[in-house]
C-alpha cells in the first residue's frame, strides 16, 4: 500500500457514514495527478482531498455576484445550483459527518507579487496562488488549492464535486465533451459543453490578458455561469507549508504546492520539489499514522517509518513517515533517480514549524528564492 492509498483509505473512513461515490472521485483524483505526471513521476496531488464524498439532500444555492470589470471577468446574474441527492446508502454508523464550509477558506495573502490579472506571467509560480473565489457554489466538506508550472486549480467537494482551472493554455484542462455551444462570460467569448451521459458540464473562456479559465462539474449552463461569476484572479495569495528545508542539493527547484482545507480547522499541505531527474513530495496530514508505532529508523532525532518498494513500471519508490507531534504526520515520497541518502538528509535537516496558522508559515520553504 502506497502513501496515496493510505491517505485515500483514511479520507474515506472520515466520512464512512456518508454515500461515497468512489469510482467517480478516484477517477477525478487520479486524472488530476496524471496530468501533472506527463513530465514528472510524482504528483497525484488530488488524492488527499477528493476521495472524500459527503452526501446530503438537494440544497438550492446561489453564487455571489461580481461587478462588471473591464478585464472580462464575469458579472452575469447569478443562477441556482442544486446539489444532487445521492442514492440511499445501506451503510450505517455513528460517526459524525465533518462540518461543511459555506465560504472559501482563507489563504495567507502575498504582499508584493502582482496579480495574474495585471501580470499573466505570474501563473506557474508554485508558492503563489492567483485563482480564488468570492463564494462557494455549495457547502463544501473539502476545498483544495493547487499550483504548479502547469497552472492552478481549485477543487471543491460537497454534495457534488467541482473544479476551476487557470492556466496560460488548455493542455491540462478537462476536454470539452458532449454538445457544445458558444456563450458569453461578461463580454468574453466562451464555450459551454454538456455531456448528457455523465451530466458533466464544462465552461471555458479566455480573459483579455490571454489567460484561460475553466469550470468543470455536474453543471448545466446556468449553473456553470453562476460559478464563473465568483471566480477572481485579481488577488495574490501564498501556498504555504509548515516547515523549512534549510539544506537542499544543488539545483533543487519547487515543482508544485497544494493546500487542502476540510470542514473545521483540519487542513493538509502537499509540495513537491525537483532534484535533477528525481522528485520528492512532502505531505502533512492530521493523525500520527504508523510513523511512531512502526518506526524503523531515526532521522533528525525523530522516529521514522522508512519503506522502499517498486512503484510505477517497477522503479523504486522511497517512502518516509515521521510523527511530528501535535497529532501531525509528515510523509515524504521520492521517485525517479533519487539518492536514498539525500532524501534521508532532507528529512533529518527539515525544520518543523507546525501550528494551525498558514500566515505564520514561510513564503518559501527552500533556501533559494
Amino acid at each position: 500500500m502506497t502513501g496515496l492509498d493510505r491517505v485515500v483509505t483514511e479520507a474515506l473512513a472520515r466520512v464512512a457514514d456518508d454515500d461515497v461515490h468512489v469510482e467517480r472521485l478516484l477517477a477525478a483524483a487520479r486524472a488530476g495527478g496524471i496530468r501533472h505526471r506527463r513530465r514528472r513521476r510524482v504528483a497525484i496531488v488530488a488524492g488527499t482531498a477528493f476521495s472524500v464524498a459527503v452526501a446530503g439532500t438537494a440544497i438550492a444555492l446561489t453564487a455571489a455576484l461580481l461587478p462588471t470589470t473591464a478585464d472580462g471577468m464575469p458579472a452575469a446574474p447569478p443562477a441556482t445550483i442544486a446539489a444532487p441527492s445521492p442514492a440511499p446508502s445501506a451503510k450505517s454508523t455513528t460517526a459524525a459527518a465533518p462540518p461543511k464550509m459555506t465560504a472559501p477558506p482563507l489563504l495567507p495573502p502575498a504582499d508584493g507579487p502582482p496579480s495574474a490579472l495585471s501580470d499573466p506571467a505570474q501563473v506557474g509560480r508554485p508558492w503563489l496562488v492567483h485563482l480564488g473565489m468570492d463564494a462557494l457554489p455549495f457547502p463544501a466538506s473539502v476545498v483544495q488549492y493547487h499550483t504548479s508550472a502547469d497552472g492552478e486549480w481549485v477543487m471543491i467537494q460537497g454534495g457534488s464535486m467541482l473544479t476551476v482551472r487557470l492556466s496560460r493554455g488548455t493542455t491540462d484542462f478537462e476536454p470539452l465533451t458532449g454538445a457544445q455551444r458558444s456563450v458569453v462570460v461578461n463580454g468574453r467569448s466562451g464555450t459551454f459543453a454538456h455531456d448528457s451521459r455523465s451530466g458533466d458540464g464544462t465552461l471555458r473562456w479566455r480573459l483579455a490578458n490571454g489567460l484561460w479559465l475553466q469550470v468543470y462539474g455536474q453543471l448545466d449552463e446556468a449553473a456553470a455561469l453562476a460559478v464563473a461569476n465568483s471566480v477572481r484572479v485579481d488577488r495574490t495569495y501564498r501556498c504555504a507549508v509548515p516547515f523549512r528545508l534549510p539544506s537542499v542539493p544543488a539545483g533543487t527547484k519547487a515543482d508544485s504546492c497544494g493546500m487542502t482545507f476540510f470542514g473545521g480547522p483540519s487542513r493538509s499541505t502537499a509540495t513537491t520539489i525537483a532534484i535533477g531527474a528525481s522528485y520528492v513530495k512532502f505531505t502533512t496530514e492530521r493523525g500520527d499514522g504508523p510513523a511512531t508505532a512502526a518506526a524503523n529508523e531515526t532521522l533528525g532525532g525523530r522516529p521514522a517509518r522508512v519503506l522502499e518498494h517498486p512503484g510505477d513500471g517497477g522503479r523504486p519508490i522511497l517512502e518516509i513517515q515521521i510523527g511530528m507531534g501535535g497529532g501531525t504526520t509528515l510523509s515524504m515520497v521520492a521517485e525517479g533517480s533519487y539518492k536514498g541518502s539525500a532524501v534521508r538528509e532532507l528529512a533529518a535537516t527539515l525544520q518543523w514549524l507546525g501550528g494551525d496558522d498558514p500566515a505564520a508559515w514561510p513564503d518559501n520553504p527552500l533556501p533559494n528564492p
